[in-house]
């Protein structure tokens, strides 16, 4: 019942994503269907007029018309079969955009959670892997109405020769009735005894190619580091090929071939069995209608549509038995996708919004577990952070700094505790008023292959001089303008091949610019500089501090000599809030702020 439940869902996602896919693959599967028995029907009639002696006039007609209805089925076919393949195409593009949507639109803690993250990898595998798409099921669904199509047609132009069968009566086996009723029950055996067999070789296919999907998927993955610049320069250096080769190739050449092999040799098996069975039941029903044609039951013509419509019988049987084997792999995949398309986000959001000319951001008695995790990530926060204040937030990795800024931009929610802007919870807010009120650069931005001012100005009309004078504060206007097409450059090779490669220093820069453009209230900078050298770095800090002069700015940085310059500095260690104060006032407390300052001050030069 849930399977038929599921088939249902998939038609009804179908015809949201396209209305006509399915109308035009019925088409097509009828169409071509009806080609076959165009041709059985009209070469029983003409030879049927060849041995009666018609005139020549009757005979003629006749292959005109055949002629014509061929020419007309194929070209009829031929133009469905074009469209039904643009259509197929376009599904294919449709359900990749409704998926990007949804998961575009998904709340970020959604995407960092293990399970989802699972979900979804298992579909972009199977996509690739498996044609575990909607496509493929409208293309099953096309065989099985032809299949189904063929069979019904088939029996009713056998139904005369079923009432002689049943009728005509005689001494031998082969004139008895029980003949035809054996061999009709052969041919439903055959028919069951076909769809559990290929219900069993996709499900053995199935498995066979999610054990090589898994090989493939780490062949590929070795071959995009080879080709990496990135990481070129280890594998080189440390000679890193043959352990590469060893891991990937060998298990390529060796797991891999075993399991094609003994997927082969089970296909290769059971077709050979669906053959032979196949052979002796066309055996029985030549046998049945050259008995009863040799006793003058119908003529030469009606032999031939009988023996063409029992063949058609078989070749219906296996196009629905092999279309309902293929359910053991779709049904599976078709449930990965629904689980992403109906997740639901648990996080709501207010109406309230924000006054960004004045405001006061607090942690209040904040705690916050990832989800599944065991410990806390942050405890027991309490923390205020003024209008117009220069925060600095440093500690060791793993301390909780970054999970400080995403409970902060509301990525995610606290797990006990409450944070308030304006003395207001913020989940009254607004998710347009916390989205504008943020400009951050976190330490794993990312610099999109496309124009350098589309990656700055983010989708929004780019206005040219605030574009400079972004890219002026975060010291890289000069190399942009000796680029070939200025800010309307590519950025990297992915999409043009006159995309220009950047350093990371360089890509760190342009995040920079991208959060001076957004002009938001809040500024906030996690590791912002971390492949620049100090002197780059001091510039930049200098400039972004004079550009933000009205605005908020939290600062995370690993090099305290940058937190010199704010009003305030907040030590996480452990997951805690240990010290808040100036650089002076945390050095004279000799705790841990002044513990991590005399650990990076001794290395430098004095």
């Amino acid at each position: 019942m849930s399977n038929f439940k599921m088939i249902f869902k998939m038609y009804r996602e179908i015809i949201r994503l396209d209305k006509k896919i399915l109308p035009v693959a019925f088409l097509n599967a009828v169409i071509t269907a009806t080609k076959p028995f165009v041709n059985i029907y009209f070469t029983a009639k003409i030879v049927s007029l060849l041995a009666s002696g018609a005139d020549f006039k009757s005979i003629i007609s006749y292959i005109i018309v055949a002629v014509i209805l061929g020419f007309a089925f194929n070209y009829a076919g031929s133009l469905s079969d074009d469209y039904y393949q643009v259509l197929h195409t376009t599904l294919y593009d449709k359900e990749d955009f409704k998926m990007a949507e949804k998961i575009f639109h998904t709340e970020y803690e959604a995407l960092e959670d293990n399970h989802f993250r699972e979900t979804i990898h298992k579909h972009e595998e199977a996509s690739a892997s498996r044609w575990a798409r909607f496509s493929y099921y409208v293309w099953t669904s096309q065989v099985f109405i032809s299949g189904v199509y063929t069979l019904a047609v088939s029996i009713i132009m056998i139904m005369p020769l079923l009432k002689i069968g049943f009728t005509k009566t005689g001494e031998t086996f082969f004139e008895k009735p029980i003949f035809l009723i054996s061999l009709i029950g052969v041919i439903a055996v055959m028919g069951v005894v076909m769809l559990l067999i290929a219900i069993k070789i996709n499900k053995s296919y199935l498995e066979a190619n999610e054990a090589y999907a898994t090989l493939d998927r780490l062949f590929y993955s070795f071959i995009g580091l080879f080709a990496d610049y990135k990481t070129g320069k280890e594998i080189r250096v440390y000679k890193e090929q043959e352990l590469i080769s060893h891991i990937a190739t060998d298990k390529i050449l060796t797991d891999g071939e075993d399991t094609l092999k003994k997927i082969s040799m089970r296909t290769a098996k059971t077709s050979s069995f669906v053959a032979i069975m196949g052979a002796m039941v066309a055996f029985g029903v030549y046998v049945f209608i050259g008995v009863k044609g040799n006793f003058g039951l119908f003529s030469i013509g009606s032999l031939v549509m009988y023996c063409g419509a029992f063949m058609q019988i078989i070749n219906g049987i296996m196009q629905i038995a092999n279309t309902l084997g293929k359910l053991a792999e779709i049904l599976p995949l078709a449930k990965v996708y629904f689980e992403i398309i109906e997740h639901e986000d648990n996080k709501e959001y207010g109406t309230a919004k924000l006054n960004f000319d004045t405001f006061e951001i607090e942690f209040k008695n904040v705690s916050f577990k990832y989800p599944s995790a065991s410990t806390y990530a942050l405890e027991n926060i309490n923390l205020t952070v003024k209008n117009g204040e220069r925060l600095a937030v440093v500690g060791r990795n793993g301390s909780g700094k970054t999970t400080f800024i995403k409970l902060m931009c509301r990525l995610y929610d606290a797990t006990e505790g409450e944070i308030l802007i304006n003395g207001i919870n913020v989940k009254e807010y607004s998710k347009q008023s916390i989205v504008k009120l943020y400009s951050v650069v976190f330490q794993d931005f990312q610099i999109f292959s496309i124009p350098l001012k589309d990656n700055i100005c983010a989708g929004d009309d780019c206005d040219t001089n605030r574009l400079h004078i972004c890219l002026e504060n975060s010291n890289v206007l000069e190399r942009v303008m000796q680029m070939p097409e200025k800010e309307n450059t590519y950025l990297y090779k992915d999409i043009s091949e006159n995309g220009v490669e950047i350093s990371g220093g360089e890509a760190q820069k342009l995040a920079l610019a991208r959060a001076l453009y957004k002009d938001s209230p809040v500024v906030i900078l996690d590791e912002p500089t971390a492949a620049l050298d100090p002197l780059a770095e001091n510039e930049i800090y200098n400039r972004f501090n004079s550009f933000v002069d009205n605005k908020t700015a939290i600062y995370i940085s690993h090099r305290l000599s940058s937190c010199i310059f704010c009003n305030r500095i907040a030590v996480f260690d452990k997951a805690r809030l240990v010290e808040t104060g100036t650089h002076q006032e945390l050095l004279n407390k000799n705790g841990k702020y002044s513990e991590l300052w005399n650990a990076q001050a001794q290395y430098y030069i004095s």
